[in-house]
C-alpha cells in the first residue's frame, strides 16, 4: 500500500477531531491506523500519580480546547475527571463528579456551537454527564435508575438518522439520550454490564445498538426496539465489535461470553455465523480486535481470556490462526497497530494480577503469529484498557492507561522518532496520482477522490483523522466498472487519511484540509 499527498481546499472549519466512544470507533473494533515507531521496549514518556485507583475503560484523545495540542481525558475512582495536555501530562482542568468514573469518556461537538463536550458516566450519583471541553464545567446532566460502574462507557452517534446527535449508554436500562440537551429520547429495559458497539447493521436509515448483559441484544437506534437478540446462560462481559469479518458486505457482530466461547453473528438478523471455543472454559470478559492481522486480504478476530491466552482466529470461518500462552489471566481488551512502523499489525495487551506479583505486564505479539516482540513491566497493579493515539503531535502514536494503583501512564519509543504515518510502503507523490494496481487508479480530483477500476468490485473507503479514528464511510458495497469521484464531508483543518480496502488490497490517500 502507497500514500499520496491530497490537497483539499474547504471552507468553513468547525470543533476539531472527536473521540466518540470507548476504544475510538463506534465499531470498538480496536484498530489504530496510524503507526508508531515502538521497535525495542517503550520508556516512560510522561506519567501521573492521579492520588486514586483508575479503573477507566481507557482514556479519550481529542484536540479538546482547539488549540492544536491533544488532550487526554480519563475518570478515577475517587469521581475526579481529567484533562491532562497529551504533550507534557500538565493538568488542564480537573471536574469532581458525584461518584466513581470508571466509564470511558466521549468526545463529540454535541451541542453544534463549535466546540467539543465530553460525556461519562458516574457511579455513585447514577448520572450521565457533560461537560465543556474548554473549561471542564458542567452543561447538563441526565439520572439515571442505576450505577455507571465498571464497564458502561457512552457512545455519541446518531442513532436514528435525523441529523443531530445521541448519546447512548447503559446501566439498567439502556438509554438513548439527546446529546445537546440531555434529554431523554427513549429506553430499553435490559440491564447492561459492558461497553456497546453502534453502527448500521441492515441498511436502513437508522443505527443498530448491539451490547451484552443477561443476553446479546441489537436494538434499532431510531425507535429502542429489539431486533434481535441471543441468550447468554452466564451472562456477557465483554464489548462486542462490529465489521464485515467475512467479506461479503454485510457486517457481523462478534462478542465473548462469560464462558470459553466467542461468537459472531450475522448483524442483520443474529443468525450465529461460527463460534469459537477453546475448551478451557476460560471466561472472555476482553472487547476483541478486528483487522487484518496478516495481510492476507481476510480481516482475523484477536481477543484474550482468563485461561491465560490470546486467540487469533479466520474471521470467515471462526478458525484458530494461533494462539500465545501468557502467565497470567488477561480480561482486557487487547489493542492492535503498526507499532514499530514495519507495515505489519501488532498487538498489544495487559496481563492481570491473579498470580505473582501484584504488578501487571504489559505484552507486544507480532500481529502474523503470535510472536512476543517485547515486555514492560513495573507499571503498577490492573493496568486497563490501553489507548493508541498521537498525543504529542509527532505523526507517530503513543500508548496511553490508566493502573488501579492509581497512576497514568503515556508510553513512548526511546528514539524519538517523528512522522511515522499510517501502515503502507510509503511513497508520497505532491501530484496525488496512485500508481495503478491491477488497473485501479485511487487519487485526489480538486475537491474529490476518483476511483477508476476495470471491474465490478466490492470496497470499503473510509477518512480516518491523524488519530485513527473513522471520520466518515464515503462507501461500502459493490462499485460498478469505470470512473468514480466521491466529495468527503471533512469540516475541520487538519491531515486525514482516506483508505480503499478491497479483498486483497488496500491503497491510502494523505488528505490535508486548510
Amino acid at each position: 500500500m502507497e500514500i499520496l499527498v491530497a490537497l483539499f481546499i474547504f471552507g468553513q472549519t468547525y470543533a476539531d477531531t472527536t473521540w466518540t466512544t470507548y476504544g475510538a470507533n463506534n465499531e470498538n473494533t480496536h484498530f489504530q491506523i496510524m503507526r508508531g515507531a515502538i521497535q525495542t521496549t517503550p520508556i516512560v514518556k510522561w506519567s501521573y500519580q492521579v492520588g486514586n485507583a483508575v479503573e477507566s475503560f481507557g482514556p479519550a484523545v481529542a484536540d479538546i480546547d482547539l488549540d492544536g495540542d491533544m488532550e487526554i481525558v480519563i475518570g478515577t475512582l475517587n469521581g475526579t475527571v481529567y484533562c491532562f495536555n497529551g504533550a507534557t501530562g500538565t493538568i488542564e482542568w480537573s471536574y469532581l463528579a458525584g461518584g466513581e468514573v470508571r466509564s470511558a469518556p466521549a468526545i463529540a461537538d454535541v451541542d453544534i456551537d463549535s466546540q467539543l463536550e465530553i460525556v461519562f458516566g458516574s457511579w455513585g450519583d447514577n448520572k450521565v454527564c457533560c461537560l465543556d471541553g474548554v473549561t471542564g464545567t458542567l452543561e447538563w446532566s441526565y439520572p439515571t435508575g442505576s450505577a455507571f460502574g465498571k464497564a458502561f462507557s457512552p457512545t455519541i452517534a446518531d442513532v436514528d438518522g435525523d441529523g443531530q446527535l445521541e448519546v447512548v449508554i447503559g446501566g439498567d436500562k439502556l438509554y438513548c439520550l439527546d446529546a445537546g440537551s440531555g434529554i431523554l429520547e427513549w429506553s430499553y429495559a435490559a440491564s447492561m454490564n459492558v461497553a456497546l458497539a453502534v453502527a448500521n447493521l441492515d441498511g436502513d436509515a437508522a443505527m443498530e445498538i448491539a451490547f451484552g448483559g443477561s443476553n446479546i441484544y441489537c436494538i434499532d437506534g431510531a425507535t429502542g426496539i429489539l431486533e434481535w437478540s441471543y441468550p447468554a446462560s452466564l451472562g456477557v462481559y465483554c464489548s462486542p465489535a462490529i465489521g464485515d469479518v467475512d467479506g461479503d458486505g454485510n457486517m457481523e457482530v462478534v462478542i465473548g461470553i462469560d464462558t470459553d466461547t466467542m461468537f459472531c453473528f450475522d448483524g442483520a438478523t443474529g443468525t450465529v455465523e461460527w463460534s469459537y471455543s477453546s475448551g478451557t472454559s476460560g471466561r472472555v470478559r476482553g472487547s476483541p480486535g478486528i483487522a487484518d492481522m496478516d495481510l492476507d486480504g481476510t480481516l482475523e478476530v484477536v481477543f484474550g481470556s482468563y485461561d491465560m491466552h490470546i486467540y487469533c482466529l479466520n474471521g470467515l470461518t471462526g478458525g484458530l490462526e494461533w494462539s500465545y500462552k501468557s502467565n497470567r489471566t488477561i480480561h482486557r481488551s487487547v489493542s492492535i497497530a503498526d507499532l514499530d512502523m514495519d507495515d505489519t499489525l501488532e498487538v498489544i495487551f495487559s496481563q492481570d494480577i491473579s498470580t505473582g506479583p501484584s504488578v501487571d505486564t504489559l505484552i507486544c505479539l507480532k500481529g502474523s503469529n503470535g510472536r512476543a516482540i517485547w515486555e514492560k513491566g513495573g507499571l503498577g497493579e490492573d493496568i486497563h484498557d490501553l489507548t493508541i493515539a498521537d498525543i504529542d503531535g509527532d505523526n507517530c502514536v503513543e500508548i496511553i492507561f490508566g493502573a488501579l494503583s492509581g497512576t497514568i501512564w503515556v508510553l513512548d519509543d526511546a528514539l524519538g522518532h517523528i512522522d511515522c504515518g499510517s501502515p503502507s510502503n510509503v511513497e508520497e507523490n505532491s501530484m496525488g496520482i496512485y500508481s495503478s494496481q491491477n488497473g485501479i487508479e485511487f487519487k485526489a480530483i480538486g475537491k474529490g477522490i476518483y476511483l477508476f477500476t476495470p471491474n465490478a468490485i466490492q470496497v470499503d473507503i473510509n477518512v480516518y483523522d491523524v488519530c485513527g479514528r473513522v471520520q466518515q464511510t464515503i462507501y461500502k458495497g459493490v462499485l460498478s466498472k469505470g470512473g468514480h469521484t466521491f466529495i468527503p464531508n471533512i469540516q475541520s483543518s487538519g491531515v486525514y487519511f482516506s483508505t480503499l480496502q478491497s479483498h486483497n488490497f488496500k491503497k491510502s490517500l494523505k488528505l490535508i484540509k486548510f
